[in-house]
């Protein structure tokens, strides 16, 4: 597993006195026009709230990537809590932000927290097993849509949305171009029993056991148990050296499960980023996800 290359200095940013002086006459050096638009696409289940986001000002067909978020969040706070969209859209893709189930706009979006007290195990399994049912509807809407270019579709997440990344990926796999799993790909037993979620005070009762339905979910859906079906796709995964709601241990022994798989070595990588924490993804984090979807979908 390698680890985030030392920070370099950049050279000072000089700015001809050309572009100062269109900054004082108040004229922009760049505009850039972005779109939000809010769907309910049509699932199996149920209807999935997605927001899409992307540049209008470059040209179509895009690429385009499904970003799925964390556990207790919603597609919004993907849009406001870190700059991955952005520079995505930036790049020319267009990022589409579903609500996970149980979350956001979703049905049962409102009692979330009373279940995750119940069991953040069982809740937290069953959301991403929905997700990965959704999965084709969704990627075939967002294939459909005008401007989407349907060849060149990626998939990432985080927390919770990193194994359900990881598990779309392995479904999707030859649809796919690019894969990102942050903060979580597989290991959910594990998860469920180190994360710092289940104590006093926080989500789930001390009682940190997994029921069966749990465990036979688990068994279905873990990536663990089936590590050979995502090559060739690119792969990267990212974990926080500092994390302690879900180990970084869970993506190590991913990592090694995977690795053998990919005959191509610039195909799979890993990174463990230093003094990193679970929430917020820090800049490095944020940065190689957006390098590795921008190489591999542009």
């Amino acid at each position: 597993m390698s680890t985030a290359p030392a920070a370099r200095s950049s050279p000072p940013i000089v700015i001809p006195s050309a572009a100062r002086d269109q900054g004082r006459r108040g004229t922009p050096l760049d505009t850039r026009t972005y779109e939000l638009a809010h769907y309910h696409v049509p699932g199996p289940i149920e209807a999935i709230p997605v927001l899409l986001y992307h540049r209008t000002d470059l040209p179509d067909p895009k690429p385009a990537v499904v970003y799925y978020h964390g556990v207790v969040q919603r597609k919004e706070t993907y849009l406001d809590s870190h700059p991955l969209a952005r520079m995505l859209a930036d790049a020319g893709i267009v990022v589409a932000l579903p609500d996970a189930p149980g979350h956001g706009e979703r049905p049962a979006g409102a009692t979330l927290i009373e279940r995750l007290r119940q069991s953040l195990p069982r809740e937290f399994c069953t959301d991403i097993e929905q997700a990965g049912d959704e999965a084709p509807a969704l990627f075939d809407w967002l294939a459909s849509l005008p401007g989407i270019d349907g060849a060149l579709l990626g998939v990432a997440g985080l927390s919770m949305g990193g194994f359900t990344s990881a598990v779309v990926a392995s479904r999707l796999r030859d649809r796919l171009r690019a894969a990102v799993c942050i903060a979580g790909s597989a290991g959910l037993a594990e998860c469920m029993a180190a994360t710092d979620s289940i104590a006093p005070g926080k989500w789930g009762p001390p009682d940190r056991s997994l029921d069966a339905e749990t465990r036979d979910r688990i068994a279905r859906v873990d990536p663990l148990h089936y590590p050979d079906r995502f090559a060739p796709l690119p792969l990267l995964l990212l974990h926080g050296e500092r994390d302690t709601w879900n180990p970084p241990s869970t993506t190590q022994q991913f990592a090694a499960l995977v690795a053998p798989h990919y005959r191509e070595s610039e195909r799979f990588r890993t990174m463990l980023v230093p003094n990193a924490p679970h929430w917020p993804p820090n800049p490095t984090i944020v940065e190689e996800a957006a390098a590795w979807l921008t190489k591999h979908l542009t």
